[in-house]
């Protein structure tokens, strides 16, 4: 696929103290380096970098072992990889990404999904996932939180409707003998946290402080833990690829750390390959079906997920599998993160994870030169 240049990719990372000045820098070279096999040049930028008429950008490059800025003209395709923490480049980033509908020089890679709870609604629609997806409403104070906490044994999990990597998320547990409230889970940098009330309402004004202004979905909580006690998922990684059809690029397992209540890699957990840890905790036989099971659900969800929120490039579907072998659909992530793939020791899918963007790019840019010509 060597060959001249067909066009630009433009890798949108938030930005980040440090050299370089943007997150996901791994990931970003790997592309960077690999763009000339496709034919694509590869320019990294933070919203910020994007000059306010769209005619160019002020982005990175990676060549000689380093990254070097430089001015280029806008991308013909954008890649939206932000995981924002600042309302500013949040603000920058929706701005641009705002125009792309409408503009006739550059297009997105793939488009965005909403939150938890809207992507929630539109999946328990479909009767091949309602049975799969947990009961979930969105949370709304002490009394919301008793109820729940009735309902669902004395055991919750809140988590926010925009949230990633386990941050910011709860499990809280009510002694069933007494009113004392015990809540575990991570903070906004993803560190641990662990607190005990006497009383719901002291419990209650806690949580309130920590969730502040943002808004949270509330759950029954799953008891989703292998043997050993530690938290595991699966992840599915759901791809696009040359010819712009889906493909499952892989699967990993990711276990979480010792007393973690989940188990992203963000909060120190591992990555393991799948088969081999479900017929550990299953049994083979049963680890085939639920392999083979995760798999079909994973092929159903992208184009039920496109036809509400348009073109899509890839999803990063996480699955729970709880004590007694029920499968669980925890989350659909447009911007996933390729690591576990990367390190549950599969070099085909760990390639295909990276190189698939690039080939969906290709296939992209190729469409858009016919239209042109």
């Amino acid at each position: 696929m060597n060959g001249n240049v067909i066009g630009t990719l433009g890798i949108m990372c938030c930005s980040r103290q440090g050299s370089p000045p943007f997150a996901d820098e791994g990931y970003s070279r790997r592309l960077t380096l690999l763009g000339k096999k496709y034919g694509i040049r590869v320019v990294v930028f933070r919203p910020s970098d994007a000059a306010r008429d769209r005619s160019f950008v002020d982005g990175f490059t990676y060549s000689s072992g380093q990254w070097h800025q430089k001015r280029f003209p806008f991308p013909d395709l954008v890649y939206d990889r932000c995981l924002f923490h600042s309302g500013t480049e949040f603000a920058a980033a929706h701005s641009l990404l705002s125009e792309a509908r409408t503009s006739q020089r550059w297009r997105l890679w793939s488009r965005g999904l909403p939150g938890k709870w809207q992507v929630y609604r539109i999946l328990k629609r479909d009767p091949r996932l309602a049975p799969h997806l947990p009961p979930t409403t969105v949370y709304q104070g002490k009394k919301s939180l008793l109820s729940h906490l009735k309902a669902y044994g004395g055991e919750v999990f809140m988590k926010p409707k925009g949230g990633s990597q386990g941050r910011n998320t709860l499990f809280i547990q009510q002694n069933p003998d007494s009113a004392h409230l015990h809540i575990k889970g991570r903070d906004a940098v993803n560190r641990r946290v662990e607190m005990s009330f006497a009383a719901l309402g002291e419990a209650s004004a806690w949580i309130e402080e920590f969730t502040g202004s943002r808004e949270y979905i509330i759950q029954p909580f799953l008891h989703l833990y292998g043997r050993n006690d530690r938290p595991f998922d699966v992840r599915v990684l759901m791809q696009k690829n040359e010819k712009g059809l889906w493909m499952r690029t892989g699967m990993a397992v990711r276990q979480g750390a010792s007393g973690s209540i989940t188990s992203n890699l963000h909060g120190g957990g591992t990555a393991l390959p799948v088969l081999p840890y479900l017929s550990e905790q299953f049994g083979a036989r049963q680890a085939e079906k639920m392999t083979e099971r995760l798999g079909q659900l994973s092929d159903i969800i992208p184009p039920i997920l496109e036809s509400h929120y348009g073109r899509l490039g890839e999803l990063g579907i996480d699955f729970g599998i709880d004590t007694k072998g029920e499968l669980w659909l925890l989350e659909v992530n447009s911007k996933p993160g390729r690591t576990s793939i990367r390190l549950a020791g599969d070099p085909d899918s760990s390639e295909l994870a990276s190189e698939n963007p690039l080939r969906y790019a290709r296939y992209l840019l190729l469409r858009q030169l016919r239209r042109v010509n």
